[in-house]
């Protein structure tokens, strides 16, 4: 996937973005939970 990085840098980068997918998809549900129900 990323030459010239070990695999576990590329673990650790993997994990931190599936994580920060799932705060942002968190977040939006708190924001739009205010009045939009329709979007959700």
């Amino acid at each position: 996937m990323l030459q010239g990085h070990s695999s576990v840098f590329q673990a650790l980068l993997g994990t931190f973005f599936t994580w920060g997918m799932t705060a942002a998809g968190a977040a939006l549900v708190f924001v739009f939970s205010s009045g939009q129900r329709r979007i959700l």
